[in-house]
């Protein structure tokens, strides 16, 4: 799981097919079959020429999450965002099928899936089974806290009580701090009760989980820590064709903007810098 963090509970797989582009003909194996040929020609929209299927756990808001506001089941968030402007450009119609994350490498390795973006982060022990995009987001560790507190850094969190999640890499990079009484406990909703309950003086999560949670608890404020080695990418199976055309639409969203106004209208201008 990506970041050693990554909560999932159990998630009903469900499968929902997105049309992006007029109706296509030709369908893409899955795995290393997939045709190239899907990159668009130059200086135009290319016309549907697959229908891929793309495995996820979308339980992970803002990134994949399943949203049920317009009354009906329907996929949204970052990663959808970014594989639907890929779609467009490459010219393919893809369907989702939702799964537990710890099925989605194995979707890949026996073909029931032709790529996959779910908050992913290209290890070297995936890299074994899987093949992985240029990397498009970079997650950040976030402090949460009480309004007033004003926790910039961890050299700020000096002698504090820092409430964690159980087993997590925050919980050995909080027990670095000077004088720290660090408190683990099961789940980032738990930890930050503890917060909001002045049982703790701050939080460390990740930093999207930790965008999400100041959604519903206006009571608090998050800074953003320094950007770790941890990335996010898209994978496939292992020798798909498909890596190269992923990776040219990704690099153009980088360098046209697309990606930092995705990043911004998800995570906000914090996450955009």
């Amino acid at each position: 799981m990506f970041k050693k963090i990554r909560f999932t509970g159990m998630a009903v797989a469900i499968l929902s097919t997105v049309l992006l582009a007029a109706c296509g003909t030709s369908k893409a194996p899955s795995g290393s079959s997939a045709p190239a040929a899907a990159t668009p020609p130059a200086g135009g929209t290319a016309k549907p020429t697959a229908k891929l299927v793309m495995a996820t756990n979308a339980t992970f808001p803002p990134f994949e999450f399943v949203d049920t506001s317009s009354g009906a089941k329907q996929f949204s968030g970052l990663d959808i965002d970014i594989i639907k402007q890929i779609a467009k450009n490459l010219g393919f119609e893809f369907t989702i099928t939702d799964m537990p994350f710890a099925s989605v490498v194995g979707s890949l390795k026996d073909g029931r899936a032709d790529f996959a973006i779910s908050g992913m982060s290209p290890t070297e022990e995936r890299k074994k089974n899987v093949d992985f995009s240029i990397d498009y987001f970079k997650p950040r560790n976030a402090i949460v806290y009480l309004k007033g507190a004003n926790y910039k850094t961890m050299n700020d969190l000096e002698g504090k009580k820092i409430i964690v999640p159980f087993g997590t890499t925050y919980e050995k990079d909080a027990k670095t701090i000077k004088g720290a009484n660090v408190v683990a406990i099961d789940g980032s909703t738990a930890v930050i009760q503890e917060v909001k309950s002045k049982r703790g003086d701050a939080a460390m999560i990740d930093g999207s989980e930790a965008h999400e949670f100041l959604k519903k608890n206006p009571e608090l404020e998050m800074s953003l820590l320094p950007p770790t080695e941890d990335s996010f990418a898209i994978a496939f199976p292992k020798g798909s064709k498909w890596v190269e055309p992923f990776n040219n639409e990704l690099k153009k969203m980088q360098e046209n903007g697309q990606m930092k106004e995705l990043v911004k209208k998800w995570l906000g201008d914090q996450f955009a810098q």
